[in-house]
């Protein structure tokens, strides 16, 4: 318990408290492996979309070409 506030402090007051508690802390590795997966999927919709465009130009280069011959 704080003196000066009269509240209690959810901090561990030992150095080796401090450091089991940042071991243990998988916060900030659920966050990465989110951002993992989301920049996959990203990707996976980068190449998806890229696919699509290339394989409809060239559909309608194919129509123009039948149409002007």
């Amino acid at each position: 318990m704080n003196v000066l506030t009269g509240k209690l402090s959810a901090q561990p007051s030992r150095l080796s408290d401090r450091v089991a508690d940042f071991r243990n802390d998988e916060s900030g590795a659920t966050a990465i492996e989110y951002s993992l997966i989301v920049a996959l999927i990203f990707l996976v919709i980068v190449a998806a979309v890229t696919n699509y465009t290339n394989s409809t130009s060239e559909m309608y280069e194919d129509i123009s070409t039948n149409l002007t011959s």
